[in-house]
């Protein structure tokens, strides 16, 4: 499907790598110019050239979603049309063993810094506009060792649900949730299963796949053209809705 995305600005968290750089040039590759948010977004701004911006920062600091608003004034004189909001992971680890520090980090990081960010973002889309929160497959099936994301990313998706019948009929709120792709990210977690004994690297990889009907991780394009749909006016009347992109992994029902 070919999304007309021209003249059409966009935010881009977590932009650097993985899927927020894969949907980011999704975006770019439809005509969309993006504001890349990331620590260290520089690299992936050069690479999509005048389209993109990148702006550095931290989206847990107190001010960061300030600067965000700022720059997306700076960039694109007030008129925005979508976020993409995504960020890292929460460390790896089983719900008892984490500090009180831990669980407060990865409050912060998946709800506390989303929330302080679409306060300041939220009215420049007030004309009319998308957003997507990228969470995970655990919102529907819990992952082994990543007990931080098992309990606060469904949290994710109830905020995506409620900021959809707040924010409508101009803003339409979504979540994208995806299973095992092939990012950093998941190298990062399949390298820790290896080293907690799990086989080795390329073990663990072929275990992983092969619990996934389509046999294979993701590529994360795979990912970006199912967020830039949701971005676009195609899904014009798709809101409120936790989407999988995931092979067919998670085995719940609904």
């Amino acid at each position: 499907m070919r999304l007309d995305l021209t003249g059409r600005a966009f935010v881009v968290c977590g932009a650097s790598r993985g899927l927020g750089r894969a949907t980011a040039e999704e975006l770019v590759g439809h005509g969309a110019r993006v504001l890349l948010v990331a620590r260290r977004p520089e690299e992936a701004a050069a690479a999509l050239g005048d389209a993109a911006i990148a702006l550095p920062a931290d989206l847990t600091a107190p001010d960061a979603a300030r600067d965000v608003a700022q720059a997306v004034r700076e960039s694109f004189g007030a008129r925005l049309d979508g976020v993409l909001v995504n960020g890292a992971g929460p460390p790896s680890g089983r719900a008892l063993e984490y500090s009180d520090a831990q669980w407060a980090g990865a409050f912060e990081l998946l709800l506390g810094a989303p929330i302080r960010l679409l306060r300041e973002l939220t009215p420049m889309l007030a004309g009319g506009g998308s957003v997507v929160f990228v969470t995970s497959s655990s919102v529907r099936q819990p992952i082994d060792g990543l007990d931080t994301s098992n309990v606060l990313r469904p949290a994710v998706a109830a905020l995506a649900k409620v900021l959809a019948r707040e924010l409508g009929p101009a803003i339409r709120v979504n979540s994208l949730a995806p299973g095992r792709f092939d990012t950093d990210r998941v190298r990062e977690l399949d390298s820790e299963r290896a080293e907690r004994g799990e086989g080795d690297v390329e073990a663990v990889r072929r275990r992983a796949a092969a619990g996934i009907p389509l046999a294979r991780y993701g590529d994360p394009r795979e990912y970006a053209r199912v967020a830039a749909f949701l971005l676009s006016d195609a899904a014009s009347y798709v809101t409120g809705t936790a989407l999988l992109v995931d092979g067919g992994a998670v085995t719940a029902i609904p």
